[in-house]
């Protein structure tokens, strides 16, 4: 009797934790066999806005030259210095045969928010910002396009440098992998670019490692 009990506890237990997992914001993810459609419905039913956000980050790398990060995490906020953080981890796109490094989908409430971190594991590399913002609206799926940034090191495993940085529309093969993993959402989707804060060149201050033989 005992085990049954406990079972039935454990079994709802998973049943709580299964819409909460699917509400976490990370859309393109399937945690519950829910498709990535009824993800987004879910996220804009509850008042939130989809946002569909890249980051290219280009880091110096021994002999000169840059690299570009493979996964690039995407630190969003607001501007008041309590409110909460999110990280938007990159991921990998299938599309034609090959794979398009991605920022990625996530969920926010309606307001006004920053780009406020971009920084690459593999790279060994941090650029605070903030760099740009953009606006959610509830209820919408906005594509904010992608935040480019070169970043040049001023010597061997220096921290200090310059970077430059643009805003650029979403790379076409991830726009054609997102209507793969959701195509009802695709077509609902507004194009509102993000605007960047601050001037395109400026000296910059990291933890940047350049990359060795291995990393790269």
């Amino acid at each position: 009797m005992k085990r049954v009990i406990l079972l039935s506890v454990w079994l709802a237990a998973v049943a709580s934790i299964a819409p909460a997992r699917a509400q976490s914001g990370d859309v393109l993810r399937r945690w519950d066999g829910v498709s990535v459609d009824d993800h987004i419905a879910r996220e804009l039913q509850d008042r939130k806005g989809i946002v569909i956000v890249d980051a290219v980050l280009m880091g110096p790398k021994i002999g000169g030259g840059l690299t570009r990060c493979a996964f690039p995490e995407i630190t969003l906020g607001q501007a008041h210095k309590d409110a909460p953080r999110k990280a938007v981890n990159g991921m990998a796109a299938p599309q034609s045969g090959k794979m398009v490094a991605f920022g990625g989908v996530t969920s926010l409430p309606p307001g006004e928010y920053l780009v406020l971190k971009i920084a690459c594991a593999n790279l060994n590399s941090n650029y605070n910002g903030p760099h740009a913002k953009f606006q959610v609206r509830a209820g919408e799926i906005v594509n904010v396009g992608t935040l480019h940034l070169d970043a040049y090191s001023d010597g061997l495993f220096s921290n200090t440098g310059k970077w430059h940085r643009s805003v650029e529309d979403l790379n076409p093969q991830v726009v054609a992998f997102l209507k793969t993993r959701a195509p009802r959402a695709m077509t609902k989707v507004v194009n509102r670019r993000m605007t960047m804060l601050g001037p395109a060149e400026a000296a910059s201050r990291s933890t940047t490692r350049p990359c060795g033989l291995v990393e790269c």
